[in-house]
Parts: C-alpha cells; sequence; structure tokens
C-alpha cells in the first residue's frame, strides 16, 4: 500500500477499538428479518391454537369413527346428528384456520434481508476523519453473521482488516511521509479500503473473502473486479492513491486518468511528480 501508520517513540500509533455497544444505526438489523416481530409471533400463536382447535375436534370424531366402523351406532339418528355437528365446526375452524395461515403467510413474505438491507456501514463501525481513530461494534457483526450463517470469527477478522486498512489510509504517511490532506470522501475511501482489503485476503483464505464480499454487499459497498487485483492494475492504484490523497482539490476519477496518461507515454517521458 506504501502507507505506514504515525510513530511514537518508536511505537506504531493506532487508534482503534471494539466495543460491545450497539449504535442506532444498528437497530433493523438487531432486530432480525421480521418488521414486526411481535405480529409474526403472534400470527404463529393464531395459526398454533386455530390448529389445536382442529385437532380437537377430529380427535373425538376418530374415536367414534373407528368405534362405529367396528359396531355400528344404535341409534343412527344419534350419529347422524354427531357426524352434522362435528362437521359444521370443523368447516367453521378450518376457514378461521385458513384466514390465519394467509395472513400469517403475508407477514413472512413481507419479511426478509430486503427489510434490513441496505444495512448502514455506521452499523459495523465508524472511522473519524479530524482525528483518525476506529470503532468496531461487534454485537451488529454477530447478529450479521447468524443472519448470514457466517463464521462469526472469519467475519470478524475480515472486518478487522477492512477498517485497518482503512484507518491506514486516513490516518498513514506515505513514504515521502505525506499525510493525507482530504476530507471524508467516504465513496471513494471504501472503494480503496476494498481493494486493499480483497488483495490481502486473497493470500489468507476463501472463507475469508466470501464473508467480506457477502459484508461489503450488507451496506452497499462496490467490490473491485479481478483486472483490478492484478500486479499491474495495483501499482497503478497505489501511484494514484498516493497522488489523490495529496491533491485536495483533485477527484479520484481524476487522479486514476493522470496514471493511465502516464503509463500509456513513450519512455523517457516526464514522469508524475507528486507535490
Amino acid at each position: 500500500m506504501g502507507l505506514k501508520f504515525p510513530e511514537r517513540h518508536g511505537e506504531v500509533i493506532i487508534r482503534f477499538e471494539e466495543s460491545v455497544e450497539i449504535p442506532s444505526a444498528a437497530e433493523a438489523l438487531m432486530r432480525g428479518l421480521y418488521h414486526d416481530p411481535d405480529r409474526v409471533r403472534q400470527g404463529f400463536k393464531v395459526l398454533h391454537q386455530e390448529t389445536g382447535s382442529i385437532i380437537d375436534i377430529l380427535m373425538p370424531r376418530r374415536s367414534r369413527l373407528r368405534e362405529w366402523a367396528d359396531a355400528l351406532p344404535d341409534r343412527p339418528k344419534e350419529a347422524e346428528s354427531f357426524l352434522k355437528e362435528t362437521t359444521e365446526q370443523l368447516l367453521i375452524r378450518e376457514q378461521r384456520l385458513v384466514q390465519a395461515e394467509r395472513e400469517l403467510v403475508g407477514q413472512l413474505q413481507e419479511s426478509g434481508l430486503d427489510d434490513i438491507y441496505p444495512i448502514p456501514l455506521a452499523a459495523f463501525g465508524i472511522c473519524t476523519y479530524r482525528d483518525p481513530a476506529v470503532k468496531i461494534f461487534l454485537k451488529p457483526l454477530g447478529r450479521f453473521s447468524e443472519l448470514m450463517q457466517i463464521n462469526p470469527d472469519t467475519l470478524r477478522q475480515a472486518v478487522r482488516v477492512h477498517f485497518l486498512f482503512l484507518l491506514l489510509l486516513i490516518a498513514g504517511a506515505d513514504l515521502d511521509g505525506q499525510v493525507y490532506v482530504r476530507g471524508g470522501e467516504e465513496k471513494d475511501i471504501y472503494w480503496l479500503t476494498s481493494i486493499y482489503t480483497i488483495r490481502y485476503l486473497r493470500s489468507q483464505s476463501a472463507e475469508l473473502i466470501q464473508g467480506y464480499q457477502e459484508w461489503v454487499k450488507a451496506w452497499g459497498g462496490k467490490l473491485p473486479n479481478q483486472s483490478m487485483l492484478n500486479e499491474r492494475e495495483c501499482e497503478k492504484t497505489r501511484a494514484a492513491m498516493v497522488f489523490w490523497r495529496r491533491q485536495a482539490n483533485i477527484s479520484w476519477e481524476e487522479c486514476w486518468r493522470i496514471i493511465n496518461q502516464l503509463e500509456q507515454q513513450p519512455s523517457g517521458s516526464n514522469a508524475l511528480v507528486f507535490n
């Protein structure tokens, strides 16, 4: 990456905290996949009750039918009355059962990941720019790993790497000692962070990459394509990133265009000088 954290008395200074608090941005995530869990829970309760009421009618009816199959009823009229009465009860209960099930299915169809996506990145961690520091929220990460069936330790490790690169990008100095001079341009910063995170995780394990990719998608981040990860493109990215960090008045797109133009220049042309 070509950057290093500041040092004091030979020790690296990293303001990196992991917290068990739950930020307000994580409320929807912590609630889970149900927009109104109490309503869905009540729906299951009602359906359970209606199912039980039908069973309460069917069980004695079944017992009586088995009895009459072995020995015909002594009084046909009583048997007729019993059958009509229980049939009417079943029809009423069945209508209530179907209605309860229809309502519950509708509630379940309204629930799912779409109800909480995209999840604000601030639900998982925050980064301050003026006095560079990172805080990661462990409980929302655990909740997300539970919902997505991702190993929580794997996800936590990948997210740590992401935020460490993010912190390095805004708090670190380049090889010439130059520091970050731009504002909190989150879109470009997150994009660059994801490139370096993916590059690092590729050397670790496929499980880390898969967990990281799911997490980035969850908060609407952009993942680099494979061409951005080869050595040539990574070197161009590093050069553009260093230039971009030093030039507060030039966009990332413009920095990238300049680097590509320089690459296309014939050998011996003037090289880019970082101010």
